[in-house]
């Protein structure tokens, strides 16, 4: 399946909220739904929009409104040289890393993000 630049957008975001997503499910015991849905978004079987909009419905979470449009024919920027990016190049997540800092990781993949 194609990654659009929803998607991937959608993806980065859902990366960073994933840890309290994992908490919430586990303080709900829907810990098993959450990884479920989780395997679809690393094997790609549905658009990420869809299933992180199951993740928030699993959740009983309000759907969040999107800040991403993209316009017919858009390309994707190219990616800035001298950050972290998405190790499976699935998302948009792009992070700065400070001297000293740990490497920021994907939690989806549970792979320390790539430098790029």
């Amino acid at each position: 399946m194609e990654i659009t630049a929803e998607d991937a957008h959608e993806l980065a975001w859902f990366c960073r909220e994933l840890a309290d997503a994992r908490a919430e499910a586990r303080g709900m015991g829907r810990s098993a739904e959450l990884e479920r849905l989780l395997v679809e978004l690393r094997e790609g079987t549905r658009p990420a929009v869809a299933v992180v909009q199951s993740v928030l419905t699993l959740l009983e979470l309000p759907s969040r409104p999107r800040g991403y449009a993209s316009f017919p024919g858009q390309e994707s920027a190219p990616r800035p040289a001298g950050s972290y990016l998405c190790p499976g190049g699935r998302c948009s997540r792009n992070e700065r890393r400070t001297p000293g800092a740990p490497l920021p990781e994907c939690a989806l993949l549970g792979e320390p993000l790539m430098f790029g």
